[in-house]
């Protein structure tokens, strides 16, 4: 009476907090680090097309400026990207998927991408004169690439580089199985061993004891078996969607600035958007909630059910005695 339910509820204890915990670093891969990855990655793509598109039209390596440039500057297509990466810079920030140290760093992104700016107007301004516009270019790629191999990157590019790659690495971590969801599904894996054989010899008890076969006692304690096979299907499907998340990750760190880099990223986005829907906590975590709840159901009405059974047993001894 006491032992079966307990068995039940500990099942359900172990086997709820293991999907809960994997849930949970799923929810934080969808809502934080997936969208952090994406706009880190358009950042740097943006502000490497961005580059281009300005010393294509302000010469460079001896070139002379674009002849347009005289009327429309640096045209629309620079500043445009320019937008975009500062916004996505801004939108990685907002995601709480960086640490503290990260947004800082961030923060210091964004002042030396507005410096960036800064010599990149100056050079403008500047366009007619060679040595002018071919300075102001130079300090604004050294503000953009690091030169060399330092120890720390410093320029914009390789700061963004670094931090998606810490980012890859937090979220890779969080693709697996951690030490809590792993103890306790071993843990509800043995209790469901032990649950199964009392609940057979409870059966076989009450057949040999009452001479009744006790579906009702297999029908209170089903719920607990199908619980783990909700949770288990849930998992799966979450386990799946964090290596995507992994595999995306380390397919963003590789897209490189070119005029297919920004379909290439909103591609890759679509893919993990498709892949991390069906861990919204609309469907496996509402299944895995009802499911819990059905169980734990299941588990106590185990118990009321030996209780009618241990009274008939006892009537039975004390009539024969």
């Amino acid at each position: 009476m006491l032992l079966l339910p307990a068995l039940a509820l500990t099942v359900l204890a172990l086997a709820g907090t293991a999907y809960l915990d994997l849930h949970d670093r799923t929810r934080q891969l969808r809502e934080r680090y997936a969208p952090a990855m994406v706009e880190l990655a358009h950042a740097r793509t943006s502000l490497a097309l961005a580059h281009n598109e300005a010393t294509l039209r302000l010469g460079e390596n001896g070139r002379d400026p674009l002849l347009q440039t005289d009327l429309v500057g640096l045209g629309e297509r620079y500043p445009s990207l320019l937008t975009e990466a500062s916004q996505s810079l801004n939108n990685a920030a907002q995601t709480e998927a960086l640490r503290t140290d990260q947004e800082q760093e961030v923060r210091v992104v964004s002042g030396l991408v507005v410096a960036y700016d800064d010599w990149i107007g100056w050079a403008d301004s500047h366009h007619e004169s060679e040595a002018l516009r071919t300075a102001g270019l130079d300090y604004a790629a050294s503000l953009l690439h690091d030169v060399g191999t330092p120890d720390e990157p410093m320029a914009v590019l390789n700061r963004i580089a670094a931090l998606e790659g810490e980012l890859n690495k937090d979220a890779s971590e969080l693709s697996g199985w951690s030490a809590l969801s792993a103890v306790t599904a071993a843990g509800a894996l043995l209790a469901v061993l032990v649950f199964v054989f009392v609940v057979v010899g409870a059966l076989d008890f009450i057949h040999a004891q009452l001479h009744v076969l006790s579906l009702v006692l297999a029908l209170c304690a089903l719920p607990v078996l199908l619980v783990l096979g909700v949770l288990v299907l849930g998992a799966v499907g979450q386990h799946r969607a964090q290596l995507e998340v992994r595999r995306a990750g380390a397919e963003l760190l590789t897209v490189s600035a070119t005029v297919k880099a920004d379909p290439t990223i909103e591609d890759l986005d679509e893919r993990l958007a498709v892949d991390l829907r069906g861990t919204h906590p609309g469907r496996w975590a509402l299944a895995a909630e009802v499911a819990l709840a059905v169980g734990a159901v299941g588990a106590v009405a185990s118990g009321f059910t030996l209780f009618h059974y241990g009274r008939r047993h006892l009537q039975i001894l004390w009539r024969t005695s």
